[in-house]
């Protein structure tokens, strides 16, 4: 609530409508002319308008119409009115009850009421059959699935309706008690908030109660980012077993592209013969979803890239050319498994066993996305512009003026930022 003067210097009171009533269709604000240009008189009246109408506003229940509101609040202004001191009270102005307030509002729209009967599960059930209709991987609907049930069980609501702010921020605490990483319990946050984003769609409740929700970050003080790379002695550990000299040359060829290249795992193992490929001179390596079964994770996943000249040092070309003599479509003999279609497991389940029998400790060593975080974090150390790394890796564009106007990067700048990637010693491989 505030006092201001109006451009023909007359003082008028306002009163801002809570965000509760704005969702359902009621006006923004309240304004009433103080019908005076006389300050000191402005405010006694501003107070008395105030103390009248603000209790009208908290009092509102949630039968009350838009037009019933604003029909009470000018009833309830021309009786204020009738208390202002003026020579002449014949003079003082009354309400239209067809007007929310003396200055003109736009037209509104009074909301349909959700059904309040539609109870948590079965609105998650209706959820998750529109996601399997949308172009996603069965993985992403399995984990919004468990992560919005997480909430369901979660939660003493049982209707869509009954669901409140006060119930999201209780669960944001039993997220943080329960011992997830910063980056799981977001991930749990936005599942549930992106459900009812889509009730509210739905127009099964008039609220998102995960909107602006805070998930504060731990307080450690120590290296987050220590376990999501590989350091160098593991790599020199990895690649000077002879455990990982017994592999077969897929598996060896495939940890080369990761971790020279950035590949995800899940991309590296359903590369095909051709989508090794030559483009302005340069032998390269290109993502897709072309191919049977083939998937990429965004659209900024699809991407050409110059194959690293250490990589082709080692005889990479050698070997796709092998491939291509025996009439060989997949790149390596990886499939997808399981129920999500999951290209990595396989080359995960092998490196797993690996590490197991050089003496890598599960959960205190690094995984097979980590040849990912490695080679990002090497470009970072090297000062590399984001957006180049952005592109070699299929990451989104944030920057506004590269992701909106700039065309992409030459494959010959590509390859000349890749070339940066040099892990030395640590990383020799014998085929």
């Amino acid at each position: 609530m505030y006092l201001f003067r109006a451009a023909n210097c007359t003082y008028y009171t306002r009163i801002c409508l809570p965000k509760s009533l704005k969702d359902r269709g009621f006006p923004f604000d309240i304004k009433v002319s103080l019908l005076t240009k006389c300050r000191s008189e402005a405010v006694e009246r501003n107070l008395d308008v105030a103390r009248t109408l603000r209790p009208l506003v908290a009092g509102v229940t949630p039968d009350e119409t838009v037009a019933g509101f604003k029909c009470l609040v000018d009833q309830t202004i021309n009786q204020i009115r009738i208390g202002f001191t003026s020579p002449d009270k014949t003079t003082v102005p009354i309400r239209i009850a067809s007007k929310a307030s003396d200055v003109e509002l736009p037209k509104l729209v009074e909301v349909p009421k959700p059904p309040p009967g539609i109870t948590l599960s079965e609105a998650l059930s209706q959820f998750i059959a529109s996601k399997e209709k949308e172009p996603v991987r069965p993985l992403t609907v399995k984990q919004l699935k468990q992560r919005i049930g997480h909430f369901i069980t979660s939660t003493e609501a049982t209707t869509v309706s009954q669901v409140t702010s006060a119930e999201a921020l209780v669960y944001r605490d039993v997220l943080l008690g329960e011992g997830r990483s910063h980056k799981t319990n977001k991930e749990y946050m936005a599942a549930s908030s992106q459900f009812f984003k889509w009730c509210k769609l739905m127009l099964y409740t008039t609220i998102n109660p995960f909107t602006g929700i805070p998930l504060a970050k731990s307080s450690s003080t120590g290296d987050g980012s220590a376990r999501q790379r590989w350091q160098k002695h593991e790599l020199k550990r990895l690649f000077q077993s002879a455990e990982f000299k017994a592999k077969d040359a897929a598996f060896k060829w495939a940890t080369l592209l990761m971790l020279f290249h950035g590949l995800r795992p899940s991309e590296v193992c359903q590369l095909r013969v051709e989508d090794i490929c030559e483009q302005d001179g340069m032998i390269c390596i290109r993502v897709s979803s072309e191919g049977v079964e083939q998937r990429v994770k965004t659209d900024s996943s699809y991407r050409l890239v110059p194959v690293h000249a250490k990589v082709l040092s080692w005889g990479f070309q050698d070997y796709v050319s092998e491939l291509k003599q025996a009439g060989q479509t997949q790149l390596f003999s990886y499939i997808p498994l399981g129920e999500n279609k999951d290209w990595s497991r396989q080359y995960c389940q092998q490196l797993a066993r690996l590490q197991n029998k050089i003496g890598m400790k599960a959960g205190q060593r690094p995984t097979a996305y980590s040849f990912r975080h490695t080679f990002v974090d090497e470009l970072k150390q090297q000062e590399v512009d984001e957006n180049i790394v952005a592109q070699l890796v299929g990451h989104k564009n944030q920057n506004i003026t590269y992701g909106r106007y700039g065309k992409k990067y030459k494959l010959s700048v590509l390859k000349k930022y890749l070339s940066l990637i040099n892990y030395g010693s640590d990383c020799t491989v014998d085929f």
